[in-house]
């Protein structure tokens, strides 16, 4: 039996092939180029997921006054963190009358030129400190951390998955049977499910503040997206792509149709053993 499927696959002429090794070269560079792209978004995606460049809330040129008697100028958000740039000003201001010298608050209709820049980081991750049944620092929020400890989660699984589809990808040319190919396939569709989940939590977080948490997000600001953000989108669609091309170059090719011998052995059933 195998004798004559080996017979058959070998009457092919070279000049047959041809078009079929064209073929067999240009899928062979496709296939290599979307794991060696996968293999980078691994160091891309550990990049992305631990920086602070994901959303940019800017609070203008002079700043938006908050309740703390602060302005926010501007602040860098992460996938747990978020960090704030504030101006404190000289709150207080001596007026001198005829007989003492008494202290005023400073007003808070303008920002002034004296005080220095203070950055203020929150990390959701944290265990936040209450005082009187209240968060100590007003930026901390529920919600919040419950969209971080989603992408924290997911950020970590599409790692290891990212990291295995690698693997799979790389092994599927030492072995060209179509099942492997498949299954690489299966693999990167999950890591961009994963990568996926974390993008729109992102953006689901930054609607959150918007909405409901003023001390971070004050009505007068505007937010715009940073390069870890489109590292990120960058990574899920290396991602579907890599899965859409070992899909689609997974088809069994037997006999004729295949550009060799070799695979078209390969894409022959067969029996598995122990």
């Amino acid at each position: 039996m195998e004798t004559d499927k080996m017979s058959t696959a070998s009457s092919v002429g070279a000049a047959e092939r041809r078009p079929l090794m064209q073929a067999l070269v240009i899928e062979r560079r496709i296939l290599f180029a979307c794991t060696v792209l996968i293999g980078l978004c691994t160091f891309i995606w550990i990049t992305a997921v631990c920086t602070e460049k994901w959303v940019v809330i800017n609070g203008g040129p002079h700043g938006i006054y908050l309740p703390s008697n602060r302005y926010l100028l501007w602040s860098e958000s992460g996938v747990w963190e978020i960090c704030r740039h504030v101006f404190q000003p000289d709150i207080l201001i001596a007026i001198k009358t005829n007989a003492s010298i008494t202290t005023t608050p400073w007003p808070p209709d303008g920002r002034g030129l004296n005080g220095t820049t203070i950055t203020k980081c929150t990390n959701y991750l944290s265990q936040p400190i209450l005082e009187n049944g209240k968060f100590l620092d007003p930026a901390y929020n529920i919600d919040v951390a419950n969209y971080v400890r989603t992408m924290v989660s997911f950020g970590i699984i599409s790692l290891f998955v990212m990291a295995m589809g690698c693997g799979f990808s790389v092994y599927t040319f030492q072995n060209p049977r179509y099942m492997f190919k498949r299954l690489a396939a299966g693999i990167h569709f999950i890591s961009t499910s994963c990568t996926f989940v974390v993008v729109q939590v992102m953006m689901s977080t930054v609607d959150h503040l918007k909405k409901n948490v003023r001390f971070v997000y004050p009505e007068r600001a505007n937010h715009s997206y940073h390069i870890s953000f489109f590292l990120a989108w960058f990574v899920v669609l290396v991602n579907f792509c890599a899965a859409a091309s070992f899909l689609l170059y997974s088809r069994k090719r037997k006999g004729d149709k295949a550009a060799t011998d070799e695979l078209a052995m390969a894409d022959e059933p067969t029996i598995i053993g122990r």
